[in-house]
């Protein structure tokens, strides 16, 4: 190796004295040459082209020796290269021996030539400095089913000749453990950690150098940081200065928000304390009263337990003590339920007081002492959340479990419905202070069952008592039920008049059910059930006999008179009474002799024979007013009156007065009139008007047309009888036209049922 080196350095020496001698020899011709083609500065080893005298030309040249001419390119390589090594850069480290048969071998190759035309020269390594490998690791195969490093086998190569040599192959074992130590893992180092109270850190950081103080952010602004090429302006140091700057800009608004935290929070402690003193005090306050409470209530309990031993206990001794609970603590009574305490203190008392009471008897017992504890026992005052909790307050639980039983028991047993006011004076007495629950099952499960049983039992041909009696007593008290009583007394009240007989007379207090039934419903039901039966007792019954005259038919009519509508009833008198009435009279104005003082008398009585309110009907007038005509004729006719005075027939004269005013004009058709009720307004109400402002009947058959399945309603006079069958469908009035319905006019209708 020591031998290869010199060998290397001999060679290089003679090619710079070779180099050195050509350029003397050709240093004025290729001067402009070599100066284009070489590097601006010059090798140490041209020196000795030159010669140093008193003398200024130039030494002449020795001759020029015969050798290759160099191209200025690889020259200026050469002399580049020559000239940096010389500057002092380390030399580059020889290869081994090894690597340099490698490169013998590649010299002529691709890669050679351009890592040569990049710097490279054969005999130095890879890299910058040389020192890199040029030949590729060669890895030894490892036998089978062998693991790495198995019993210290080591995949390298095996080591060339010249390895083999002296020296040379422990060099080669040491770069090689060089290199395989770069890819070990390096050996964990552990870390001892020292730890450093609080004391000793601000200890060192006292001792420590002062850090800078900056007096005004204006002298370090950004502004004048800025950088520029100015060699004299050091902007790495106003850069490093601007870093500082900012970072004390971060730690001034970092301690500013720190401090803005640390007063909010102490703002805040100063506002918790405030409010937990004022908690503790309130705290206190509260314990005190609650001790208060508790010694009110241990008074409660000892005079509860003398009460309760005592036979004829008397409740209005706990009163004070009540009374000061309410007032002195009325928020704890709420918050606390008191109310259970006052309960609990009168159970036994109350218990004791119901088992002998009847509440039928004395409704009022116990209410004027209950009626001073209302706030007390919290008497109907509802609590959601109560209610949630507890559907009973301890006061309902006291009635729903000791109170009620003793009237479910009274009621049951000896209450009837014939006699309500007991009943009725119980519930009044006691709704005040029922919770809505217990009314509602005293109402539903005791009274009303009871009310329309005897309801649904009432004989109207042998009744031990009026109806009004079984339900009016409770209308009062029954609110929304009431439509269900009402409607079992209206159909009971239908199947009264049904059996009902003239010769009965008006059925006591039956005018005030008038106020129970709608209007059209009370006119339909009378239509429908009385005046059939007037006007048959006026038709077959009476009779106007001057000489014995039977009033006893028309006794049965009158009462009727405030019952039944004007304008039917007078119709009924006008078609059943006047025509008899004036056919005698007629034949009493024929008669030879008559005596118009004896008439005039006659007609006195039979008209101060009607009230007031029936002479002041529209048709009674018109009657009375047709027989004073009558008589005035008879006079005016003198003796010719038995052979000129005509026989009035006053049912046509009626029918022809309806004819009438019921003529239909196209251009001008009569207008229907809009029922008064508050009822929906329909086509069937319009009709059933109608034919009431006209005296005429509608009253439902119970039947159905057969085809169109529509009910039908017979529409006829007060009498009763005739008139015509109809049915209403699509707003119109369908009636028989031979054997099928068509449809007809309201006008229509009226003269069909007069004709």
């Amino acid at each position: 190796m020591a031998r290869r080196k010199r060998q290397l350095l001999e060679e290089e020496t003679d090619s710079d004295a070779s180099q050195g001698s050509d350029d003397a020899e050709n240093a004025e011709g290729d001067r402009k040459r070599r100066r284009s083609a070489a590097p601006s500065f010059v090798s140490s080893s041209a020196a000795p082209a030159f010669t140093t005298g008193s003398s200024s030309k130039p030494a002449t040249p020795p001759p020029p020796k015969e050798q290759p001419q160099q191209t200025p390119t690889a020259f200026a390589s050469s002399f580049a290269t020559r000239s940096f090594m010389g500057i002092g850069k380390k030399p580059a480290t020889p290869l081994p021996p090894q690597e340099q048969a490698h490169f013998r071998k590649i010299g002529n190759t691709f890669g050679a030539r351009m890592l040569a035309k990049m710097g490279w020269e054969a005999g130095r390594g890879l890299g910058v400095s040389g020192e890199g490998i040029a030949v590729p690791i060669e890895a030894s195969i490892r036998p089978k089913n062998v693991g790495i490093a198995f019993r210290g086998f080591r995949e390298k190569p095996r080591p060339t000749q010249e390895e083999t040599e002296p020296g040379v192959g422990v060099q080669v074992d040491e770069q090689k453990q060089r290199r395989a130590d770069v890819w070990k893992r390096p050996r964990k180092v552990k870390t001892k950690v020292e730890y450093k109270t609080y004391e000793e850190i601000v200890a060192e950081a006292t001792a420590g150098p002062t850090p800078p103080e900056v007096v005004s952010l204006a002298e370090v602004s950004v502004a004048s940081w800025t950088p520029s090429t100015d060699p004299t302006r050091i902007p790495e140091v106003r850069h490093n200065l601007r870093l500082i700057a900012e970072a004390c800009s971060t730690n001034l608004d970092g301690l500013a928000r720190e401090a803005k935290a640390l007063q909010e929070r102490k703002s805040f402690i100063a506002r918790e304390r405030m409010r937990l003193q004022n908690k503790a005090a309130d705290e206190a306050e509260l314990i005190s009263r609650l001790q208060q409470v508790s010694l009110v209530t241990d008074e409660i309990g000892t005079k509860s337990k003398e009460l309760t031993s005592t036979y004829e206990a008397d409740l209005d001794d706990l009163s004070p003590l009540f009374s000061r609970l309410l007032v002195e603590f009325p928020a704890e009574f709420d918050k606390y339920h008191l109310d259970e305490i006052v309960v609990a203190a009168i159970l036994p008392m109350v218990r004791r007081a119901v088992a002998q009471w009847n509440p039928l008897r004395d409704p009022s017992g116990l209410v004027s002492t209950l009626r001073g504890w209302k706030q007390a026992l919290k008497v109907n005052v509802t609590d959601e959340t109560l209610q949630v909790q507890n559907p009973m307050t301890p006061y309902e639980s006291l009635l729903w479990n000791v109170w009620l039983p003793k009237v479910r028991t009274c009621i049951n047993n000896e209450w009837s419905p014939a006699d309500p006011t007991p009943a009725v004076k119980f519930y009044e007495t006691w709704a005040s202070f029922l919770p809505g629950f217990v009314r509602d099952n005293i109402m539903d499960q005791l009274i009303l069952p009871k009310i329309s049983g005897a309801i649904a039992g009432w004989d109207p041909k042998h009744p031990a008592v009026s109806l009004q009696t079984l339900v009016f007593p409770w209308l009062p008290h029954l609110g929304l039920r009431v439509e269900d009583i009402l409607d079992e007394a209206r159909r009971k009240l239908r199947s009264f008049l049904r059996h009902w007989a003239p010769a009965d007379g008006v059925p006591k207090d039956f005018s005030i059910w008038r106020d129970v039934f709608e209007k059209g419903d009370w006119d339909a039901m009378l239509l429908k059930h009385v005046i059939p039966k007037l006007g048959s007792v006026l038709r077959e019954d009476f009779r106007v006999n001057p000489r014995n005259q039977d009033m006893s038919p028309l006794a049965q009519v009158l009462p009727w008179s405030t019952l039944i509508r004007p304008s039917v009833f007078s119709q009924l008198l006008e078609a059943e009474f006047f025509p008899k009435w004036l056919d005698i009279l007629h034949m009493w104005l024929i008669q030879p002799r008559v005596s118009f003082e004896e008439v005039a008398q006659w007609y006195s009585f039979w008209k101060a024979t009607f009230p007031e309110n029936v002479q002041n009907m529209p048709g009674v007038a018109r009657g009375f007013t047709r027989g004073l005509q009558l008589v005035n004729t008879a006079i005016e006719l003198g003796p010719g009156a038995p052979k000129k005075l005509e026989r009035p027939d006053y049912r046509a004269e009626l029918a022809a007065a309806a004819v009438g005013p019921t003529t239909t004009d196209v251009s001008n058709p009569p207008k229907k009139t809009v029922p008064s009720r508050t009822q929906e307004v329909t086509f069937r109400s319009i009709v059933e008007e109608y034919s009431a402002e006209h005296n005429l009947l509608f009253i439902p058959t119970g039947r159905a047309h057969e085809k169109s399945r529509m009910p039908l309603f017979r529409v006829s006079n007060a009498s009763g009888k005739g008139g015509i069958l109809v049915y209403v469908q699509d707003d119109a009035v369908w009636a028989p036209e031979g054997d099928e319905y068509r449809a007809i006019t309201l006008e229509e209708m009226v003269l069909r049922v007069n004709k």
